[in-house]
Parts: structure tokens; C-alpha cells; sequence
């Protein structure tokens, strides 16, 4: 499927007069990457030209060594389970497949909502070790970086609902590739099955430039333990950093992990559900169901539905 671009705007411009938001964008296109970018996907022409950036792969091996540090199952848990319960009762939801599934926390929460018929997708073979150790045994799991995720499940098989959570859609940097998402997701869901996307709200970080996310203080009595996330941004790219500070008896110690992501704005996402076929879709600003706000929403969260009724969060 041929990729219409949208309209182009000035570079000097990113906003649009009715949202501030990188709305028009020109698509980035895809060519070959720098030899000290290791990347096995399809990639931007604006990659940054740095050494030791992570590919996607190479990402989620290092993150899976304090995943669940960071993100807390429990709060997860407290954060998404009323969402999903809430779509589940709405939609008679009885399956559903996570193509970031990360260590799994989603997936068991579904689990424990009554969902039986579940699958998860990660690129990291660490990740998915995780997932089965906290999900049901009767869980299909399946490697593969994000842009091939939906296709590797297969086209028989369906879903009620696919997801894609945790920032995961950004680390797909070109267009065609994101395009390929959208369709492929779409077409592993069932009839009036939804799909859901979860990013960052990059149309307030574009436009603030804000290079630190909040503090994620996880000290105890037996660890000294701070994460942070930290954005460099590069022409139409990020450099997502995720930091790691860690005390012994005398001194801090710092980690970082390194890669490219794509930021993703809601009128980019738009775009390519639409391409994909979509014709019902709405955007929420968090998952207590509030309306998305491109200046103070944290997150975006992408709702479609893979028929022509309206999608409704209530």
C-alpha cells in the first residue's frame, strides 16, 4: 500500500496554528544506516550519528535486567486493570495478543480479569523468560522485533484485542514500516476487535523540549536505586536514555542504555491508522479514560476498532 504523505510544512515550523503539534510532518524516509548504529528494521534517514546506540534487540536484552524495577506489576495493575475491565465487560472481550508484551505484567493482568485466550510478542529473548515465569502456561509467546510482530503471529489467527503498550510504537522509526504495523495489527483482529496503543505524550515533549522525565526512585533499605529517562533530541529523531543510578556503601554508579526512537505525535498516529484501513479511532490521556490534551496529557493512548461502529470509553 502506497503511502500518501501528508501535507509539508516549513522546517522552522512544527506546530500547527490548532494544536501545536507536528501534525503535518513529512514522513521520514527509509535508507541505510550508519555502520555504529546496529539495526536490523527498516530505519529513518535521520537516525543520530552516535556511537553506541542500542537497536531495538539490543534494547530490551539490557532493559529486561531491571524491567520490573522500574515499572511496578502492582502498579500496573492498579493503573490498567479498571481500563481493561471496563472494555472487556463493553465489548465482550475473550482474547487478546500484546506485541510489546515486556515481561509479561500485562498479560497477567488480563490473566486475572479472565481472559484465557492470550498471546505476547518481544524482540528480547530475556523479556519473554520474564513473561513466562508471571503468566499462565497456556500463553503463546513469540520473538520478533516490533514491526514484524503482527505478522508473525500469522493471518489465522484472531483476536479481540491487540496491544501495544509501553512506548513500544516509537522504537519503529520509518514510515512504511509503521504503516506495515498498523495493517498487519489490524488484520490479527477480529471482528469488532480494538486495538490499543499506548506512547508518551511526544506532542508536549516535542514542544517543551523536555529532556527529563520524572524520577523513579526505587531505594530500599537493602538497594540505593534511582531510574530517570533522558531525551536528546536529534533533527526529527529522539535519543532515548534510560538512566540507571545505583549506591554502594560509598558512591553513586551510573548506567545509561541508549536508543533511537521516533516521536510519535496523535496526529502522526492518526495518519497511519487511518492508511490502515481504520475507520473508528479515538485518543484518551491516560487510562482513567480522560480525553487526550497535546499540552498536559503524559500519555496517548490510541483506541480503533476494526469495524464501522463508534468506539466509545465510558
Amino acid at each position: 500500500m502506497a503511502v500518501k504523505r501528508p501535507t509539508k510544512t516549513k522546517k522552522t515550523k512544527r506546530a500547527s496554528p490548532k494544536n501545536n503539534s507536528r501534525s503535518k510532518k513529512q514522513p521520514l524516509i527509509r535508507t541505510t544506516v550508519s555502520r555504529n548504529v546496529k539495526k536490523t528494521f527498516p530505519v529513518s534517514i535521520n537516525v543520530p550519528q552516535i556511537e553506541n546506540l542500542l537497536s531495538e534487540l539490543e534494547y530490551g536484552e539490557e532493559l529486561a535486567e531491571y524491567y520490573d524495577l522500574i515499572y511496578s506489576e502492582k502498579v500496573i495493575h492498579q493503573i490498567q486493570s479498571p481500563f481493561f475491565q471496563m472494555l472487556i465487560k463493553k465489548y465482550g472481550i475473550r482474547s487478546a495478543c500484546d506485541l510489546s508484551c515486556r515481561s509479561g505484567q500485562t498479560l497477567a493482568a488480563l490473566s486475572k480479569l479472565g481472559i484465557k485466550n492470550l498471546a505476547g510478542v518481544d524482540v528480547s529473548s530475556k523479556m519473554l523468560d520474564l513473561a513466562r515465569k508471571r503468566c499462565p502456561s497456556k500463553t503463546q509467546f513469540y520473538q520478533s522485533e516490533l514491526f514484524l510482530a503482527p505478522h508473525t503471529i500469522g493471518d489465522d489467527t484472531k483476536f479481540d484485542l491487540v496491544l501495544c503498550s509501553r512506548d513500544a510504537l516509537p522504537l519503529v522509526l520509518d514510515d512504511e514500516s509503521l504503516l506495515g504495523f498498523m495493517a498487519q495489527a489490524r488484520n490479527l483482529l477480529s471482528p469488532n476487535g480494538i486495538l490499543v496503543v499506548e506512547t508518551w505524550n511526544y506532542d508536549k515533549i516535542w514542544r517543551r523540549k523536555e529532556r527529563f522525565m520524572p524520577v523513579m526512585d526505587r531505594c530500599s533499605n537493602k538497594q540505593s536505586l534511582l531510574f530517570f529517562i533522558e531525551n536528546d533530541f536529534h533533527g526529527e529523531l529522539l535519543v532515548h536514555n534510560v538512566v540507571k543510578l545505583e549506591k554502594n556503601k560509598f558512591e553513586w554508579f551510573l548506567r545509561t542504555i541508549s536508543t533511537p526512537i521516533r516521536p510519535l505525535t496523535r496526529n502522526e498516529m492518526e495518519f497511519f491508522v487511518k492508511e490502515a484501513g481504520f475507520e473508528k479511532y479515538g485518543f484518551l490521556g491516560n487510562y482513567a479514560g480522560s480525553p487526550f490534551n497535546t499540552a498536559e496529557s503524559a500519555y496517548c493512548i490510541m483506541l480503533a476498532m476494526n469495524n464501522t461502529n463508534t468506539i466509545t470509553v465510558s
